[in-house]
């Protein structure tokens, strides 16, 4: 009798583990397709992740910021980021300068000052790292000022077009999205340009829709900050991704410009509230919400597109985003406790501001489950 109720709870046992297991390979189920329209590949996702919600175990593991001291004080954090080394460059826009910090946070040097002159800056937004050499390439509207690693001061260029994204390549090209004239009126392109911003290739573009008004012989452009917008990113190397946030649609390239499949996902924009219409009146609003407001990778290629407004300023606050695998992949949607600037190697980089005394700080975190986290269908 003990044999056979030793047998039956054993069946039971594997019963129960073949059901639990048929129930989490179904979950893991992708469901959407793959296309192929006009020869081109099209991954369309369902509205929900292959893998539901992720959320990230964070533990703060570095963070740089002194109120009494002027080499760890911030005044308006632009742009961070971090060399091969583990180095860490914060663009202090509001001190019109860059601090470089070693990986355990030790102040090493600033690079820059308030200026116009050579190595001066007036509105540095955004750091460029080229890999190979190490030089850093500043984006101070409207120039883009070259620094060797070790932050002495090269050489400037007049940029001709207006970037507002930008990234290097391996073989000094920029890459990113411009804001141009055309006989309609201002539009955006995705393009490939040199290091004075004169057009090499334009891949995409879109219109530039705000409301703009004339004040005698002046224009004056007002944004409701829900304007459909061009936003890029590179995926690795040799990849790069842009899209233009009226539709859900992502466009892969290589890096000579060909397109190598499109990403879409399925699901409804938000739509403008009464309250909103009555709050941006006398504004030419879209018809509705844009799908999207940024794009950001990880080092495992993964795609972090980001969809409250807010992260488009990387402000201070949760961030709701999806994550795709660098093949398309729909696999997780999240909400990232801040603006993120990095996610690599296990580390999530981020500016924080303290509510109460305004002061700025640098961040980092370790994902604690950063090995759990899948890079694609399984």
């Amino acid at each position: 009798m003990k044999n056979k109720i030793k047998i039956i709870s054993v069946v039971l046992f594997i019963s129960a583990f073949v059901l639990l297991t048929s129930c989490q390979k179904k979950k893991a189920e992708w469901k959407g397709t793959i296309e192929e329209k006009n020869g081109v590949t099209v991954v369309k996702n369902p509205d929900e992740p292959l893998y539901g919600e992720l959320v990230f175990d964070l533990e703060e593991d570095l963070s740089i910021g002194k109120e009494d001291d002027e080499n760890y004080k911030f005044y308006r954090i632009a742009d961070i980021k971090v060399d091969e080394d583990g180095n860490i460059f914060v663009i202090d826009y509001g001190n019109y300068r860059i601090q470089k910090f070693d990986r355990d946070g030790n102040y090493l040097q600033t690079i820059g000052r308030q200026g116009q002159g050579p190595g001066e800056f007036e509105r540095p937004r955004q750091l460029l790292i080229e890999k190979k050499k190490g030089n850093l390439y500043v984006h101070d509207f409207p120039k883009l000022k070259l620094f060797d690693k070790s932050g002495n001061y090269l050489k400037d260029s007049l940029l001709i077009n207006y970037p507002t994204e930008l990234i290097i390549d391996g073989e000094e090209n920029m890459w990113g999205v411009f804001l141009m004239a055309s006989e309609s009126g201002s539009i955006y392109g995705f393009c490939k340009a040199n290091l004075q911003g004169e057009i090499i290739q334009k891949y995409a573009e879109f219109p530039f829709e705000i409301t703009t008004k004339k004040s005698g012989d002046t224009v004056i452009a007002t944004s409701s900050g829900f304007e459909y917008d061009l936003h890029f990113s590179k995926i690795d190397d040799q990849t790069f991704i842009y899209g233009y946030s009226k539709e859900y649609e992502l466009n892969v390239l290589n890096k000579e410009g060909s397109l190598l499949f499109k990403i879409k996902k399925d699901g409804s924009p938000d739509t403008f509230t009464a309250e909103e219409k009555r709050k941006f009146k006398g504004l030419v609003l879209p018809e509705h919400k844009p799908f999207f407001y940024s794009i950001l990778e990880d080092d495992k290629g993964r795609i972090y597109v980001q969809k409250d407004k807010e992260a488009q300023r990387k402000e201070p606050g949760p961030k709701e985003c999806d994550i795709f695998s660098k093949d398309g992949f729909y696999l997780y949607k999240t909400t990232l406790p801040h603006p993120p600037f990095i996610i690599e190697k296990g580390y999530f980089y981020t500016r924080i501001i303290d509510e109460e005394t305004g002061e700025y700080f640098v961040k980092r975190f370790k994902i604690k489950n950063w090995d759990q986290i899948k890079e694609g269908r399984s």
